[in-house]
């Protein structure tokens, strides 16, 4: 259903679509940042501030209960603590027939998550 087939194309449309509404968008490099740190910071035009990780998984979402996500040491850990100093803290996950939108109010063991803890959409337009 989508164009993205890895990471780079992902954050690449995700990206060119919050420019588009006006969003301030920074990729991290994390070469040089802390373990863990997602791959953007984004601020939209009102001012509410969110990091963004972002997966490409080549799985169809639909009829599956939970999903494996591939995140790296650490990753969890930084978005969890960001959300509970209340700010925005997200993975935005690509499956093969729709996007998840997973926030950081739980640590998931070994990257099992929830689909009930995520809120689906069907393409990036809906963000």
């Amino acid at each position: 259903m989508y164009d993205y087939c890895n990471e780079a194309a992902f954050s690449k449309a995700v990206c060119a679509h919050l420019r588009k509404q006006d969003w301030f968008v920074q990729r991290i490099e994390t070469g040089s940042t802390g373990r863990g740190v997602p791959d953007i910071y984004a601020i939209s035009p009102d001012g509410q501030a969110m990091w963004l990780e972002l997966k490409r998984v080549h799985i169809n979402a639909k009829g599956r209960h939970q999903i494996v996500v591939p995140w790296r040491p650490g990753q969890q850990a930084w978005l969890h603590q960001v959300s509970k100093m209340k700010q925005q803290a997200m993975t935005l996950i690509a499956c093969n027939d729709c996007i998840l939108i997973a926030r950081h109010y739980h640590l998931y063991k070994n990257d099992i998550l929830p689909l009930s803890h995520c809120q689906k959409i069907p393409s990036i337009s809906a963000l």
